[in-house]
């Protein structure tokens, strides 16, 4: 067996329905999304909160405006007119555009089980993007709060009466 990709016969294609057809691009809105979803991982790495319904309106209202200067000036939408729309993406993890509206720390039985003697707790913060009721939660990495819940059980020292 050389290849596991064939062409199908026209019998296969009667009953066939290729996912992606040989050689056609991606939309824009593909490409949009595929930068989007880089975005929020990469927000999420650092521990930040990424308002995805923000940078969606952005880019919908792009190229809506686009569109509808378009067909003003010819009375019909021209593919040369849009472009693709650039969006600021930190704008939408940075914590100057949200309001913090709980921080709090939340207990994790699985690590504590794993780890008798130790009370992990998870750092938990909510946050909401100015303009929009969407509400986001970031929460602690695990290794970070077992490495915090270590670090709490630090021997006390006993004194010592001479």
């Amino acid at each position: 067996m050389d290849s596991i990709i064939t062409t199908p016969t026209d019998n296969q294609r009667r009953d066939f329905t290729p996912i992606v057809e040989p050689g056609k691009k991606k939309s824009v809105l593909d490409e949009f999304n595929e930068k989007l979803a880089e975005e929020m991982q990469k927000a999420n790495k650092k521990g930040l909160p990424f308002c995805d319904r923000a940078a969606r309106d952005d880019f919908k209202d792009g190229y809506e405006s686009q569109a509808k200067i378009s067909a003003r000036e010819h009375g019909f939408v021209k593919a040369d007119d849009i472009k693709p729309v650039k969006l600021d993406w930190a704008k939408y993890s940075d914590l100057k555009n949200f309001d913090k509206l709980k921080e709090d720390e939340v207990f994790d039985e699985y690590q504590s089980k794993k780890l008798p003697g130790h009370d992990v707790t998870l750092k938990k913060v909510v946050y909401k993007f100015k303009g929009y009721s969407n509400i986001y939660t970031v929460m602690e990495d695990v290794p970070s709060a077992v490495r915090r819940a270590k670090d709490k059980l630090v021997e006390i020292p006993t004194s010592k009466k001479k």
